[in-house]
């Protein structure tokens, strides 16, 4: 949930919340109109981890705590609120290139105690090199605020299942090159913070499903050696899609 500014409001701009909600004439207290918020799950994957990126609110309630970005929906597209959240919330500088997947509408009446709020939520997939927030292991995520903490844990789920199906999230997980040692570990990964057992990948199916996608081809380069040992490994590439007539 985002820190409340008073709508409507210029993108970009942080203004602070007041109490008041607009009102419908004629309409009872019980069809309080809600607020519509974006709220944006930054994932990054770094160092054989998964993680999240959370920033600390600037206003109550919670002032300081760690939180999913956020921001009001104003008068613009959903996908632009959630580039306005990582650059006002996040810190992020450049939000070109970055691509957002839904994850769902998140409307308990009770997530949030200043009164009725609707999120819909956005995954985000961020490479390793950006500066976003405090990066937190999904392992490891402190207490959160509203409920930050099972829209996480919705977004990790749904991100797991796009791997191998969805080829712009599985790209910006992997990045443009990659061993399929380095897969395997972005595999263990998702399987440890969806509370798998993080088992040992087998690489050599692992390689079959690359060349079944037919998004991804074997180079003749070889990766760095593993720092723990081992042989390098060679690298992978991306097929650049056809072009749509």
């Amino acid at each position: 949930m985002p820190d409340l500014p008073t709508p409507p409001h210029p993108a970009g701009a942080e203004v602070s919340h007041g109490s008041q909600r607009p009102a419908t004439p004629g309409s009872a207290p019980e069809y309080e109109q809600p607020l519509v918020s974006i709220d944006v799950v930054p994932v990054t994957y770094a160092d054989e981890e998964l993680r999240i990126c959370l920033a600390p609110r600037i206003n109550p309630p919670h002032l300081g705590e760690l939180a999913l970005p956020g921001v009001l929906l104003g008068r613009e597209r959903s996908v632009d609120a959630a580039q306005r959240a990582l650059r006002v919330k996040a810190r992020v500088e450049d939000t070109r290139g970055i691509y957002f997947r839904d994850i769902g509408v998140f409307d308990d009446p009770g997530r949030d105690p200043r009164g009725p709020t609707m999120a819909v939520v956005k995954l985000a997939v961020l490479s390793p090199d950006v500066e976003a927030g405090v990066r937190v292991p999904v392992t490891a995520i402190p207490a959160l605020p509203f409920d930050h903490r099972s829209i996480i844990d919705a977004s990790v789920y749904a991100l797991q299942g796009w791997m191998w199906r969805d080829r712009t999230v599985t790209r910006a997980l992997l990045g443009e090159s990659f061993s399929a040692r380095d897969a395997a570990r972005v595999e263990r990964a998702l399987a440890t913070a969806t509370g798998g057992s993080g088992a040992e990948v087998n690489v050599a199916n692992l390689k079959r499903r690359l060349l079944a996608t037919g998004w991804v081809r074997q180079t003749d380069r070889l990766s760095a050696a593993p720092a723990h040992g081992g042989r390098p490994s060679y690298l992978w590439e991306w097929v650049e899609e056809d072009p749509e007539p």
